[in-house]
């Protein structure tokens, strides 16, 4: 395993490689050094906390020819961890958005990322503001953005801020195209971004799980034809859009549904659950019943790519990668700098993923 960093502004590059249990280094192409474990465990170890205090420093890892599920990028954008690590990919590109809260929440800053690493627009909003998600919306070229439990939208065409609900005690983020779906004033709105109209709402009362945290998880299907919704503890509801037909499936109670997306043939949902179980559950749509023979346990994060019918979920340091066709699991690798918790979200070519040690990353796929 090799590695090679760069540090673009000093033009300073530093390079690592190891062999079982031996480890040489080279910085700027100059005389290698060698090292030399007790074993291989020890020797990737050090690579790793090597690499690690080279990402600090402002290298960055850009490797385009790597193997599947090996690091296409790796760049350190800061340490301010705030238990938010906000993702969105740009569709059709490998280019990304993540944002990092600066110092002591003096500002935070909304990046735009390309596959390099390279920083291609950066937004400053005031401090004191949690973006707790964001989603991309390709056709109004909108970054939405859920700050504090409002919702609004970032323009990248005059890089203006649209404020589309006030700020709620709970909130629910959801894209389809032109199509958005948000919480405001008790209701779930699906609002044309395009028009800028109403499509449909829908009153809910949310129920408190455990007495502690609102149960609030609304998304849109891939084509916005179908809504799920999960206000209370014990039902999650389907709505068909066009004909407004509804249909309920039945959940455990003893977790807490924090988010949902469905696949990209609406065959079945998947929703993640807090508190309980946290597990993935999968859900049939066509029986409205738990999908058989499917266990995911633990889960901290998960993604879908449309176009290659793929399902990323993350739990023990790993990324498990599932077939949607087959529901069979495809690979595994570990992901890279990481304390517990990461964010995923797939670009055209590789799955992005954002760290809780503040690094952002690309993983080859194929």
């Amino acid at each position: 395993m090799e590695r090679t960093l760069t540090d673009r502004i000093n033009n300073k590059s530093w390079s690592i490689r190891q062999a079982g249990n031996q480890v040489v280094t080279s910085s700027n192409g100059g005389k290698a050094k060698e090292k030399a474990f007790d074993e291989p465990g020890q020797a990737a170890k050090y690579v790793q906390k090597e690499t690690w205090s080279r990402l600090k420093k402002g290298f960055v890892l850009h490797n385009p020819q790597a193997a599947a599920g090996q690091p296409v990028l790796h760049r350190f954008i800061g340490g301010g961890y705030t238990g938010f690590m906000p993702l969105a990919a740009m569709e059709d590109t490998n280019a990304f958005f993540c944002s990092y809260v600066v110092g002591q929440f003096e500002k935070v800053e909304i990046y735009f990322m390309d596959d390099q690493g390279e920083k291609q627009t950066t937004c400053e909003l005031p401090g004191q503001q949690f973006i707790l998600d964001m989603r991309y919306c390709a056709e109004q070229k909108v970054l939405l953005l859920n700050i504090d439990h409002h919702i609004a939208g970032l323009s990248l065409g005059n890089g203006e801020m649209e404020r589309y609900t006030p700020k709620m005690p709970a909130s629910t983020l959801s894209v389809s195209g032109s199509t958005a779906l948000w919480y405001d004033k008790s209701s779930l709105v699906v609002y044309d971004l395009g028009t800028n109209t109403v499509r449909y709402t829908r009153q809910v009362e949310c129920e408190k799980y455990g007495g502690h945290s609102t149960q609030l998880c609304a998304a849109l299907s891939q084509d916005g034809r179908l809504m799920a919704y999960c206000t209370r503890t014990d039902e999650i509801v389907i709505v068909d859009m066009t004909t407004m037909r509804e249909h309920t499936i039945a959940k455990d109670k003893n977790a807490m549904t924090s988010s949902m997306a469905f696949s990209p043939d609406d065959r079945l949902l998947f929703t993640q659950e807090q508190y309980g179980s946290w597990s993935l559950k999968c859900y049939d749509l066509n029986t409205m019943n738990g999908y058989k023979d499917w266990i995911t346990a633990d889960i901290k994060s998960f993604a879908i790519h449309e176009r290659r019918r793929l399902l990323a979920v993350y739990n023990f340091g790993k990324i498990q990668l599932f077939d949607l066709d087959t529901m069979k699991p495809m690979m595994a690798f570990e992901v890279e700098h990481v304390v517990k918790n990461c964010t995923l979200a797939f670009t055209q070519d590789y799955l992005a993923v954002y760290t809780d040690y503040g690094c952002v990353s690309l993983y080859a796929l194929a």
